[in-house]
């Protein structure tokens, strides 16, 4: 059994492969070279990787070694079912949702979403133009593949149970309908949460009746987030003070990774060697594939939030005690626009 990991870092120039363990980490190779990389996943054990990049969503099923395009370019993001690693969700802008269960050979898809009735698409907005809402996240629950949660930016969120026939909104409670994440709770098949630009979230109901989740939260735009099974469910969780256009400001974006021990209900920040504010913004967090006690965490530069002619960066933050500590063991000189780890 091997200790090494390969970490995947999606930038503008592609997929770089670091190959390491705890501490020390080195450039294997970069794939997919010359290619915006905006979001990547690879499920354990299957030897197949997914990427969604500016051309579009490709796949490897060697590890990384070659390539397919199978998707056009108006992808947006990706989820893989976790009891199938052939069976991929594609969400795109405009809001449409579509499946593959053979790795990409074919395509389906689930025209219910794009046809809500219009008192739930007026919702659908983007405040950029073309002003056209895009599916940011989906999480498909490991308990019940039919049971599939969409996330809109701008718009709400959708909730499926019978595999994409049929949607409900689940949005009540949620004052800003701008959804960065949404996932389950691994314990509790009712509990979801979600992260937003404006407050993270909890439901009790598979979706029904959000509530704010913040007590101890001293930052209010919320990126990503991991819940790990325990006696009661721990969140960890990434934020940033203020939205992008704040981040001007000589000290950045404020960023700050979170614990909760509580399913939520109350918060720390963690130190442990971590900025009590980092300057960069801290938005991917990836679980390591065998070991739930180490995490993972990307913070990067938005370039056009940096002064004149400062190149726009990246870096990477581990931890082996469930945020105890922490350790910045790479930087890169290019933004991080995705964080993803597997098995070397």
């Amino acid at each position: 059994m091997t200790d090494r990991r390969r970490m995947y870092l999606g930038t503008e120039h592609g997929i770089l492969a670091l190959t390491g363990d705890q501490d020390r980490w080195e450039p294997e190779r970069t794939m997919l070279e010359g290619v915006q990389v905006y979001k990547m996943v690879a499920p354990a054990g299957s030897g197949i990787l997914y990427a969604h990049a500016k051309d579009g969503v490709h796949v490897s099923s060697d590890d990384g070694k070659s390539w397919d395009r199978v998707f056009p370019s108006d992808a947006f993001h990706i989820a893989v079912d976790p009891s199938n690693p052939q069976t991929l969700y594609v969400g795109t802008e405009p809001v449409h949702l579509y499946r593959t269960m053979d790795a990409g050979d074919s395509w389906e898809e689930l025209e219910s979403l794009a046809q809500q009735p219009e008192s739930i698409r007026d919702k659908w907005w983007f405040p950029v133009y073309p002003h056209d809402s895009h599916v940011k996240t989906i999480y498909v629950d490991p308990r019940s593949g039919g049971r599939v949660y969409v996330g809109l930016e701008h718009g709400g969120i959708l909730r499926t149970d019978d595999r994409g026939k049929s949607w409900e909104e689940v949005s009540d409670g949620i004052e800003y309908l701008d959804i960065h994440m949404v996932g389950g709770d691994p314990a509790q098949e009712n509990v979801v949460y979600a992260a937003t630009a404006r407050g993270f979230y909890r439901s009790d109901d598979y979706g029904h009746d959000w509530i704010l989740a913040e007590e101890g939260l001293d930052r209010d735009d919320f990126h990503a987030f991991a819940a790990q099974p325990g006696e009661r469910t721990s969140l960890f969780l990434t934020a940033t003070r203020g939205t992008p256009p704040a981040w001007v400001r000589p000290s950045g974006a404020e960023g700050a990774v979170f614990r909760s021990e509580d399913s939520g209900l109350t918060w720390q920040q963690l130190g442990g060697g971590l900025p009590e504010k980092l300057r960069r913004a801290p938005e991917f967090l990836a679980v390591d594939p065998r070991d739930e006690a180490r995490l993972y965490v990307s913070a990067s530069d938005h370039q056009e939030r940096l002064p004149e002619g400062v190149q726009a960066g990246g870096e990477v933050w581990v931890t082996a005690d469930r945020g105890t500590t922490w350790s910045q063991v790479y930087e890169v000189e290019q933004p991080v626009r995705i964080l993803c780890v597997g098995l070397a």
